[in-house]
Order: C-alpha cells, then structure tokens, then sequence
C-alpha cells in the first residue's frame, strides 16, 4: 500500500490539473494566472487518464525499488550473522587404488574447500567429492607400467584436516563421517585445540530448516572467495528454479554456484548445502543444494561417529 503522503501529493496534482483542463480561474495566492480558454472536453479526458497512468507508473516504480532494496538488506544481514560459520577446508591424504593387477602406488593428495559449521561443537559440513580424490574412481582404467588395469576400488587416507576461521584462527579437525552417495562429509574440529584458544564456534542452525520453500522463491548463498581476496565473505543471490524430490530433496538454485555453498530462504532459514549430484557412484558434475533436514539427520550419525 502507498503511503497517505504519497497519495494526497499526487490527487492534489491531479485536481490541480483538471483545474487547468477545465479553465477555472484561480487566486494569485496559491494558484498560477487564470485561464481564460477552457480544453475540450475529450482533451480533458486524455489528460485525466494520462495523469492516472503516470501516478500508477511512478507507484509501482516506487514499490518495486523499495522492495529490491529491502533484499537486499536482508542478504546483507545474513552475510553479517553467518560469515563467522563459513570455514575454509584444507586436507592432505594419501590416495589407494586396488585394481585387477597391482595395487596403484599410493599418491599425496591435498585439497581446500568451503565448509560450513553447524554444531555447537564446531562439527562441519562439506561436499565429500571437494575433498576426497578418491569418488568416482572406482570402474576407471589406469595404466600402470606397460599394462591397462581397472581400479577395484578407492580410498584417500586422510592424514591431515585444518580449518580456517576467517579471523586468524586455526584448528586441527577429523573426518569423522563420510556419505559418498549424498556427496556430504562431517569434520569435527579438535576440542583440546579449541579450547585452549577459548574458540566459540559461530554455526548455522540446520535443523531450523525452510521448510516451506518453493520454486520461484528468492535465495541468499554465502561463500568465501579465492585466496587472491583472502577469502573474504561472499554473497550470492538467486531464486530457486527448481525442487527434486526422491531418496533425498535437491533444490535447483542459481545462488549455488560451487560446492559447499550455504543457501539461505529470505527469512534467514537455510535450505541447505550445495553439492555435486552423484550418479552411479560417479561424480555429475551437476551442482544441488542438498535439503538441510536431510543434513541434519547425517550430521546425528556423524557425532556418534566422531564420540
């Protein structure tokens, strides 16, 4: 609805405009010089209805930038409450093949990702394939010597996690639960680390999940950039596209660009992680915002794990 300023400011043009039209005279005091003409009466209809559309147009015009801007607020509001949950990710590993000949020898393997915290102990959620090389592999050929084998199977050993705070802070973490198929994997920082440095982990709340969400609706993803930036807190904003539902729900988003992107609902509920889709134990290379109820359930099993 318009403002009553709003409105009395146009309908007061607007009766000063048929006025005009009409060629009433008016006194020095508040009105221009009187007009001795009067407009025909299907000119003063024009007038009339030009004056309506331009008050529509200016409303409307009015409306829509106020309510851009107010998104745009609120997606600022969302980076400022959540940045501090926006980990960076750096694993080394060692990587394992079995194949229908000799074992593959074992190759150093080391990776960064976002992650994003969602616990009250620091536990974390990334993209399991942002961080282990071993998804996929199994079905592929390799050669190795002078002979072509097929990989049996994959695993990275992992040997080192650290996380990234964005403030200078860094702790050491596990890999305590892995979902190749969801394309999820849960680090759970040290606590001893943590708490000799007196760390309070800043989360996002996944079991405070949109529940609601639909197509069409805005979306907010947050993120870090490169370390060119420093990786300083990025925003993103979009509109879900689309929502798949089978063992798992999967929104379609333009806001989830990369894995491990949060993305939130404009009232500052998540709707969960941005993924890789895998399909038949393969990578797709086809990016989804895996549900956050879904997360949640993971997350339960991952610190039975990690205990």
């Amino acid at each position: 609805m318009w403002p009553s300023e709003f409105l009395e400011s146009r309908m007061s043009h607007f009766r000063f405009m048929g006025k005009l039209a009409l060629g009433f005279h008016y006194s020095p005091v508040d009105s221009p010089p009187s007009l001795s003409t009067k407009i025909p009466s299907y000119s003063l209809m024009k007038i009339y209805t030009a004056l309506v559309t331009a008050i529509l147009v200016t409303g409307l015009l009015s409306a829509n930038a106020t309510a851009q801007e107010d998104v745009e607020e609120e997606a600022r509001k969302m980076l400022e409450q959540n940045k501090g949950a926006l980990v960076v990710i750096t694993v080394k590993g060692m990587l394992e093949a079995q194949t229908t000949g000799d074992p593959l020898p074992a190759r150093d393997q080391q990776r960064r990702t976002l992650g994003v915290t969602i616990g009250d102990d620091g536990l974390i959620v990334v993209s399991n394939a942002a961080i282990d090389a071993s998804v996929g592999l199994e079905g592929q050929q390799a050669k190795l010597d002078d002979k072509v084998v097929t990989i049996k199977s994959a695993v990275t050993n992992f040997s080192d996690v650290e996380i990234s705070y964005g403030d200078s802070t860094l702790i050491h973490g596990k890999v305590v639960r892995q979902d190749a198929e969801a394309d999820v994997a849960f680090i759970l920082p040290d606590q001893a680390e943590a708490k000799a440095l007196s760390k309070k982990f800043e989360k996002v709340d996944f079991s405070q999940f949109a529940a609601t969400a639909e197509v069409a609706d805005r979306v907010v993803g947050l993120s870090r950039s490169s370390a060119v930036y420093g990786y300083m807190p990025t925003v993103v904003m979009g509109r879900i596209t689309g929502v798949f539902k089978g063992d798992r729900t999967y929104f379609v988003t333009d806001a989830g660009t990369a894995q491990g992107i949060p993305v939130f609902a404009m009232d500052g509920k998540p709707l969960g992680l941005t993924v890789v889709r895998i399909i038949d134990g393969k990578p797709s290379g086809v990016l989804g915002t895996l549900s956050a109820g879904s997360i949640q359930v993971m997350a339960n099993l991952a610190r039975e794990a990690g205990n």
